[in-house]
């Protein structure tokens, strides 16, 4: 691991150029829009979450020659990011017309369609655990973090994120099991 303050990556995000941060989104930006959308279920609010952290990036840049895990600290920042978005969502739209709004399923079936019905299935699923089990769910799955990242992102010791996990895992099954 290269020592905190001598990354070139590092050096080049605290002295602002712009190249750095374009190819900070090449690397990181699927992975923190996926692990987004996983957390908050919605993608529109998962790009916003994403946007928000590039921009506190800009912002703090002075800030990050002292980083020693940068997936770790992107992945921690998405977290507070979706948080927040979270936060603001549930402000703004009663649950009850959240869920009047949510597409039904009326195509007919094909293996697309399966897919997508699956894939809706799973994230359905997956806003149905709790926080914390949802959240290292979607950072190892969707943000490809080992333990030790998810562990340092989420502030919690490595077997309580591994833990989180096993459980969150456990709880998806029995859900997708009792909904088919």
């Amino acid at each position: 691991m290269t020592p905190p303050g001598s990354d070139p990556l590092m050096i080049g995000l605290s002295g602002g150029d712009e190249r750095v941060y374009a190819i900070l989104y090449e690397q990181f930006g699927a992975r923190l829009i996926r692990t987004a959308i996983a957390i908050l279920g919605c993608r529109e609010d998962a790009e916003d979450a994403v946007q928000d952290v590039f921009v506190a990036l800009v912002r703090s840049r002075r800030q990050l020659g002292e980083i020693e895990d940068l997936t770790a600290y992107l992945f921690a920042a998405l977290r507070h990011a979706a948080a927040r978005c979270a936060m603001r969502r549930d402000r703004e739209i009663p649950l009850h017309d959240l869920m009047e709004t949510m597409p039904s399923r009326s195509e007919p079936c094909s293996d697309h369609a399966v897919d997508g019905e699956l894939q809706e299935r799973l994230q359905h699923a997956l806003q149905e655990l709790p926080p914390e089990q949802r959240e290292v769910v979607s950072l190892r799955l969707a943000g490809e973090l080992t333990f030790a990242q998810i562990a340092k992102a989420s502030e919690v010791s490595t077997q309580t994120a591994a833990s989180r996990y096993r459980y969150g895992l456990e709880k998806l099954r029995a859900l997708l099991k009792e909904h088919g």
